[in-house]
């Protein structure tokens, strides 16, 4: 793995996507099917994305940070007709078609970077198992429109990208700004110091970043921090709430007229945004809705409905359902409120999603996991606040006998099932009749929390 920039040549992508889209077809895959992705952030990566979209297929991509059993099981939900993957990861799926290894075409004529395509998106569920939200074409061509319009996305622009491609805000970003004629710049993986230098190397004028890279930006000292970003013009921060100081400490070092804030999911699209001249004026606020999105709150909830939403998550049956939905709007999961002028303010997450980093881990998916462990009688999971991730995953385990096991033998358990920015950072013990469960059954993670917080458990050693 590299720190350096890699510029996506789009004449020799395209000829790849040709070869890779004329591989997909002679396999049989056609119009209607999911294809799986597991590639990093990488050529082969687009060429595959624009190679299952000329077919008319939908995208199934995995996120390469997750375990082995976490991508068997999302290859054996998704269905695929087919699967790839990345020289990199090609050991996580044995007999999966390898991107590299394909040839590329002479004529790369019938492959359109400008299209949508459809994707079958997995998040984590509440219920302890990855959800898979399929997003039309229609819907992720709403998304690609809205991005392009609230941005000013063209070809004068180039889009550096430094998060994960196999996640829904980036992937739709490098769609847009690739639709849009942008040059598209690619890092493999973030690291403070480097993604500066791409910027200043590349000049630049549009990224996103989740919170938590952008406090390891600030982190930097003042001196490192020194590069000329005159040329960006638009520098976007989402996945996760970011304090109202922190986001003054950018738009201190970036200058004004830069920094946009938006909010959304998976399953809606952007539901806010709140641009450049809002921050000051609307500082704990996330935005309002762009044309054509509509929200609403129902005794608190968020409700949304624009062209942009998901047909549903796929179930276990390959049927797709739409859980929640009220006159066409569905429900974020999240607790907000609204002033008269339309702007949203988030006030607490319904289904105690945690946000570490940018990325969502659902504590049920945790706690799933714990529960198999033979020295684990129960366990809660929550969050609990950090200053750089903004939360980290915080697990209360009740023993089952006598000895309890040791934090690193219960991280070493969860590692072997679940991607590492979902492994609890803390733990606490207590007796299993002083676990935090209600009387149906269900975890009291906000409880425990507070208690945590408090110091009333153990901590385990």
């Amino acid at each position: 793995m590299t720190d350096e920039p890699r510029l996506l040549d789009d004449d020799a992508t395209a000829r790849h996507a040709a070869g890779l889209a004329a591989h997909l077809a002679a396999r049989g895959v056609t119009a209607g099917d999911t294809v799986a992705l597991l590639a990093g952030n990488s050529a082969a990566f687009v060429a595959a994305r624009d190679a299952v979209t000329a077919v008319g297929a939908t995208l199934a991509p995995i996120n390469p940070r997750l375990a082995g059993p976490e991508i068997a099981y999302i290859v054996a939900h998704a269905r695929p007709r087919a699967v790839l993957v990345d020289h990199a990861h090609a050991a996580a799926l044995p007999g999966a078609a390898v991107v590299d290894d394909v040839p590329v075409a002479t004529n790369a004529a019938a492959i359109d970077r400008a299209r949508a395509g459809a994707t079958l998106l997995y998040t984590s569920g509440t219920t302890g198992r990855p959800k898979g939200c399929l997003r039309p074409e229609a819907a992720e061509a709403a998304r690609l429109a809205e991005l392009t319009a609230t941005y000013a996305l063209s070809a004068a622009d180039t889009h550096l990208v430094a998060c994960p491609l196999a996640h829904s805000a980036p992937g739709a970003f490098l769609r847009a700004c690739r639709a849009a004629g942008a040059r598209t710049v690619l890092l493999e993986r973030f690291r403070p110091r480097a993604f500066l230098d791409a910027a200043v190397a590349t000049r630049a004028t549009v990224f996103f970043l989740v919170p938590t890279q952008w406090h390891r930006l600030l982190e930097l000292p003042p001196d490192e921090r020194a590069h000329d970003l005159a040329h960006v013009r638009a520098a976007i921060v989402a996945g996760a709430p970011i304090a109202p100081a922190t986001k003054a400490r950018i738009i201190e070092w970036l200058g004004p007229g830069k920094l946009y804030e938006f909010y959304g999911s998976s399953e809606t699209g952007t539901i806010t945004t709140l641009g450049p001249a809002d921050h000051a004026a609307h500082p704990g606020s996330v935005g309002r809705p762009p044309p054509g999105v509509s929200v609403r709150l129902v005794d608190g909830e968020i409700f949304v409905r624009s062209a942009a939403l998901m047909a549903g998550y796929l179930d276990d049956d390959g049927d797709v359902t739409r859980p929640g939905e009220r006159d066409g709007h569905i429900s974020v999961g999240d607790l907000g409120t609204l002033d008269e002028g339309g702007w949203l303010t988030l006030v607490d997450r319904k289904h105690d999603t945690i946000i570490s980093g940018g990325a969502n881990v659902y504590p049920a998916e945790v706690e799933r996991v714990l529960a198999e462990h033979p020295g684990v009688a129960g366990a809660v999971v929550f969050g609990t606040p950090d200053a750089d991730l903004g939360e980290l995953v915080t697990a209360l385990v009740a023993p089952r006998g006598a000895t309890p096991p040791t934090a690193a033998e219960l991280t070493a358990f969860v590692r072997a099932q679940l991607a590492g920015y979902k492994l609890p950072r803390r733990w606490a013990t207590c007796p299993i009749a002083l676990l935090p469960i209600g009387g149906s059954g269900k975890a009291l993670r906000r409880a425990a929390r507070a208690a945590f917080v408090a110091g009333s458990y153990a901590p385990l050693a």
